[in-house]
């Protein structure tokens, strides 16, 4: 038995690297010895960009990284989201700034970058602001790294085409609200417009960029310059290196760009949904913000308070008036 124990604790010492000659510990220097498990890094969560509304047909949404996930009805949507459409599919798309956008069937739409800060605009619920508002909501006081974070709303059409409100982005400096296109690129002045490309589902001969303005007025950039379309105007560009032309009559291309009836009510029914939901949280990152400010709210004032006033008793002490004493006699009477 006890040579047993001898052998195998040999054994031990062997597979663990020691018993060599010199008495040294023997290191396994092979990549399998020398990994050690750490955890992958987690990636970092893209900002929320708004949700969609309506969701009918086949509305899916891909991520920068390549998850596909298909869309539902009030389903949250991120910055760097590619969504697409199918036939006969419509999504209806509310952003946070208060922006609204409807892609119609076989639609290709990327959002690249996305970023507000409601905070900025005192947390006001912008539901489709189609003219700049003259006074802006109080800003509520906020970090410098916060501040340092610009606002911007660029998307990137493929193909297809949308109607879309603008919200608080770009109303004060246009540059930060922008729409790509193969053909042009598209900067807005306070806008209800509606666009469509057209590649290869469009009749022969109507390939381009179509565009309409409902409200306000939209700007058009390519190789050939800029041009402006107001309210009331549409217009075509064929490609990046042709001029815009201006169209007298809706073009056909445009046409079946609004939801149809049998969805609009079951629209309006979520999207007052989603604007509770979206007031419920940023009263709650209002709270949260307000804390961090002053993470022991009114309990520090009072405390304070009595700070302060200590302080003052100590440095000017009132002046006790001696008080008459009260002598009673045996008999009860006062005296």
């Amino acid at each position: 038995m006890y040579r047993y124990s001898l052998r195998v604790a040999a054994m031990l010492m062997a597979m663990s690297g020691m018993g060599l000659p010199g008495g040294s510990l023997a290191q396994d220097t092979s990549p399998a010895a020398t990994y050690t498990a750490t955890a992958a890094p987690a990636e970092p969560q893209p900002e929320q960009a708004g949700s969609a509304v309506l969701a009918v047909g086949t509305v899916t949404a891909t991520t920068v990284a390549g998850h596909r996930r298909q869309l539902r009805d009030g389903d949250t949507i991120y910055s760097g989201d590619a969504i697409s459409t199918g036939d006969d599919s419509y999504a209806d798309l509310d952003f946070e700034d208060g922006g609204r956008m409807l892609l119609r069937p076989d639609t290709d739409f990327q959002i690249q970058r996305y970023h507000y800060d409601p905070a900025a605009h005192g947390y006001a619920l912008a539901v489709a602001q189609v003219t700049a508002p003259t006074t802006p909501p109080p800003a509520s006081p906020q970090p410098a790294e916060a501040q340092q974070q610009h606002e911007s709303a660029l998307f990137r059409l493929i193909k297809g085409g949308f109607r879309a409100i603008s919200g608080f982005i770009g109303h004060v400096e246009h540059q930060d609200y922008a729409v790509d296109t193969p053909v042009a690129t598209i900067g807005i002045r306070g806008t209800g417009y509606e666009v469509r490309y057209c590649a290869n589902n469009c009749a022969p001969g109507e390939q381009g960029l179509y565009t309409g303005v409902d409200k306000g007025a939209i700007a058009l950039r390519n190789q050939t310059g800029e041009s402006i379309t107001t309210a009331g105007h549409f217009g075509y560009v064929e490609n990046r290196s042709s001029l815009f032309r201006l169209l007298h009559h809706p073009p056909r291309a445009l046409q079946h760009m609004n939801l149809p009836a049998r969805y609009r009510n079951r629209d309006r029914g979520n999207f007052r949904r989603i604007q509770m939901r979206r007031q419920y949280r940023w009263r709650q990152a209002a709270e949260h913000r307000r804390r961090l400010w002053n993470p022991r709210g009114i309990h520090a004032r009072n405390g304070l308070a009595n700070i302060r006033h200590k302080r003052a008793t100590r440095l000017h002490p009132p002046v006790q008036t001696r008080k008459k004493r009260k002598h009673r006699h045996h008999d009860g009477r006062r005296g």
